[in-house]
């Protein structure tokens, strides 16, 4: 369900811009642009840092050098079972 914030994001800064429009309740609408508008954009800031900082991660061969990659870059160290 990753992301689904940023769409539910879009979808209220779409609303809030046609409640504005058609004369409803003002501060309602700007309240619901604001919050969705600074959702799309942390997500954004999410997405470009996650890539930056894993983007070696995701050309490794198999999904086990990914995965110990990804946990050698969050500092995790993998527990035996």
């Amino acid at each position: 369900m990753c992301g689904l914030g940023v769409l539910t994001a879009i979808v209220g800064l779409v609303v809030g811009v046609v409640g504005l429009l058609k004369g409803g309740n003002r501060g309602q609408a700007i309240t619901g642009i604001v919050l969705s508008g600074l959702t799309v954009v942390l997500g954004i800031v999410g997405f470009v840092l996650f890539v930056t900082n894993f983007q070696e991660c995701f050309n490794l061969p198999s999904q086990a050098e990914a995965q110990q990659c990804v946990e050698q870059k969050l500092g995790v160290t993998p527990q035996s079972p």
